[in-house]
């Protein structure tokens, strides 16, 4: 998954991660910012849980937003520094 579109996305990322992980407060949202690692982290710190377990439960929110994940290339173009074709 491409999660440079999701900080690009991150206000309605950041809403989606919230309803699906409600333990996570709005200063861990921040910390994450739009970076997997980051929410992989938290969920291993506010869960309890392996870091196996933070990826897949990171996975499967990925396959249920893939809408968070497919933009254009205009959109995507200031954060990577170049279009994908």
């Amino acid at each position: 998954m491409e999660w440079v579109i999701v900080e690009s996305n991150w206000i309605d990322a950041r809403g989606r991660i919230k309803d699906q992980w409600r333990t996570l407060s709005d200063d861990d949202l921040d910390a994450v910012g739009g970076r997997r690692d980051a929410l992989c982290t938290r969920l291993q710190e506010n869960l309890g849980v392996t870091p196996q377990e933070a990826d897949r439960q990171v996975a499967e929110w990925e396959s249920r937003n893939r809408d968070l994940f497919e933009e254009t290339a205009e959109q995507v173009k200031p954060y990577v520094g170049i279009s994908k074709q």
